[in-house]
């Protein structure tokens, strides 16, 4: 038997990721995946800048844009009736500028050369990623959750025993079933085709480069890939009798040249898969000692490039959230505030996904609920908003779970605002001082001198830094206190995935207590200060 802190079921961008986060925390975790390889589809390729946030604090960014795929801030997104149509309508890039709101811009890095960068990364920081390898059966109780898996090719069987689960195994995985968790939403609402195809085609448009191409011809989008490598992605009809096998060779081949509006190309088919547009979220994010993340929780439509990136940030509010329960600073109860945070979250950019559907593409079907008021991407991408969980809300939120990008102002629930400092001559941002540890940022020595206090008594994980006169950072950009809404003597307490968790506006005569009641009432674990009076 094998005794581990995490079993994750699921070795696709989901499990990879939440695997990779877990061994950056030091936690011990097995994950299983039944496939021996990791994916060799193009099922997700744009990271938006704060997905690469999360990679950049694992020190994986610039793997990543080495092993690039493509450039979707290169090219601009173009709609026609087909490729070859004079009045083209240009639109800005897939994924604009990020700068003035992230250390970091997006990347483009398809699935099939992701996913085995995070493979590596949790490998090589010690969690046990097992490929053929498939879960047989699982039980929990109130202490354990008792797990037996199977190799595919040996058929030898072994017991997990974990403390928790986390399940990564799809849309169409079972653990969310076999956990009795029902779905709600719209369902399935449109069958599209996968289209990946090999040509001779620039991927340029009148001499324009583009990164995609709605073209109206097809009701389908052409976007093109290194090396002549393309996908064609369109809608099909099973109502009027239309298959997924009818899309062979010849009937791809006829597709693509309508769409490029010209005869004189050459294609080659790579694969046609189906697949289809659904919109469906948990009813509930956890069952017990499991948790479900990415598609197992949630399915959206790719318009926004949502999907992926929200299982991305499912794993990062959970990763950290389980780090602390594991190592007893906090209360397993603070494991609660995952569905509590992250599902009202992907209600509302599910919604959002589904307005740029019925924006972008036809719905001859008509079964795409009434849309919601679209948020321009960053505003979701960076201004989720948590309304309860480990947060200290300061007033009663209003109802919009986003806040503007260009608005982040250290509110508590929030994502931290992107702010240049200076750290041992380095210039960095704001979020790249967010780690593992609970982070403080004042410019009273007081509230550093009481973190160190609390930290030692405690054994809590918080980590000080002042932007003081005399502290450790440099305020390069001036933005100090002001962007986090505080005046010269207050503080603000962040959690290790970047979100502010508190914030005190002024200097306090007791800060020690003022943080020990804090940190208490937010879910961490201070009885040990009981021992020290």
């Amino acid at each position: 038997m094998t005794n581990t802190t995490v079993l994750v079921v699921g070795g696709g961008l989901n499990g990879l990721t939440a695997a990779a986060l877990l061994a950056h925390n030091d936690i011990a975790c097995v994950l299983v995946e039944r496939h021996p390889d990791t994916s060799i589809q193009y099922k997700f390729a744009g990271i938006s800048p704060r997905s690469m946030e999360i990679f950049r604090s694992l020190g994986l960014e610039e793997e990543i844009r080495t092993n690039r795929t493509g450039d979707q801030q290169a090219g601009a997104i173009a709609r026609a009736r087909n490729l070859a149509d004079p009045q083209i309508q240009w639109g800005g890039p897939a994924w604009p500028d990020a700068s003035a709101l992230s250390p970091t811009q997006p990347a483009t890095c398809d699935q099939h050369v992701l996913e085995p960068i995070l493979r590596r990364y949790a490998e090589r920081n010690g969690a046990d990623v097992r490929f053929s390898t498939e879960l047989v059966t699982f039980d929990q109780d109130e202490t354990v959750v008792r797990a037996e898996i199977r190799g595919i090719a040996t058929c030898a069987k072994e017991v997990i025993s974990a403390d928790y689960l986390i399940v990564a195994d799809g849309a169409n995985g079972s653990l969310r079933e076999r956990l009795e968790i029902s779905r709600s939403g719209a369902g399935g609402l449109q069958h599209w085709m996968n289209v990946v195809f090999d040509t001779d085609m620039p991927p340029t448009i009148g001499g324009k480069r583009f990164t995609s191409c709605f073209v109206t011809d097809l009701n389908g989008t052409f976007t093109p890939r290194q090396g002549g490598r393309w996908l064609l992605a369109l809608q099909y009809f099973p109502e009027k009798g239309e298959k997924p096998q009818d899309f062979d060779e010849a009937k791809c081949r006829e597709l693509i040249i309508r769409g490029a509006g010209r005869p004189d190309i050459t294609t080659r088919l790579v694969d046609a898969r189906s697949w289809e547009v659904a919109a469906l979220t948990a009813r509930q994010f956890r069952r017990g000692r499991a948790f479900l993340v990415g598609d197992a929780a949630h399915v959206m439509p790719p318009t926004g490039a949502f999907g992926g990136n929200s299982g991305i940030h499912d794993a990062h509010n959970l990763a950290w959230k389980l780090a602390m329960v594991a190592r007893g600073h906090a209360d397993p109860s603070l494991l609660d505030s995952y569905d509590t945070e992250r599902r009202p979250v992907i209600e509302a950019t599910l919604a959002q996904a589904l307005a740029r559907l019925q924006k972008w593409f036809d719905d001859p079907s008509k079964r795409l609920p009434p849309p919601v008021a679209i948020v321009e991407d960053y505003g979701v991408v960076f201004g989720q908003r948590y309304a309860a969980g480990i947060v200290a809300l300061e007033s009663t939120p209003d109802d919009h779970p986003f806040q503007k990008s260009t608005e982040l102002s250290g509110r508590p629930g929030t994502r931290l605002p992107h702010f240049a400092v200076g750290r041992a001559g380095q210039r960095i941002s704001s979020l790249d001082l967010c780690d593992r540890d609970l982070l403080l940022l004042c410019a009273d020595e007081a509230w550093c001198q009481a973190a160190d206090s609390v930290s030692q008594r405690l054994g809590m994980p918080l980590t000080c830094h002042s932007l003081g006169a005399n502290g450790d950072l440099l305020d390069l950009d001036h933005r100090w206190p002001s962007v986090l809404g505080v005046k010269s003597g207050g503080s603000a307490l962040v959690r290790p995935d970047g979100f502010v968790a508190w914030r005190s506006t002024h200097g306090v005569p007791d800060p020690v207590q003022v943080l020990i009641e804090t940190l208490d009432g937010l879910g961490f674990r201070t009885e040990a200060h009981e021992h020290h009076r």
